[in-house]
């Protein structure tokens, strides 16, 4: 059973385990019982605090610098499936 973020309005965050069907579902607030919304986040979930996102390396640092300063940010070759070269007419 899938684990899902709530937020009661008094209490704050909480988590809940609950069948995927019913996971929109309002439940209520384990300390105050007050009717609590599930919080939609892009992961899915809350990220572990790892050591990679507690110190960054400095590769990383510029990494990301370049990408909050809008230069354009390669990090390696191209990915995909390189399509055959046909010999004759191209469009």
């Amino acid at each position: 059973m899938p684990l899902y973020e709530f937020r009661c309005p008094e209490c704050g965050r909480f988590d809940v385990l609950r069948d995927m069907q019913d996971a929109g579902d309002i439940t209520p607030c384990p300390s105050c019982d007050h009717p609590a919304q599930r919080l939609y986040t892009v992961s899915g979930g809350r990220p572990s605090i790892g050591r990679s996102q507690e110190e960054p390396g400095k590769a990383d640092r510029a990494r990301m610098d370049r990408a909050c300063s809008g230069e354009p940010v390669v990090t390696g070759p191209p990915s995909g499936r390189r399509l055959p070269r046909r010999s004759g007419h191209h469009h």
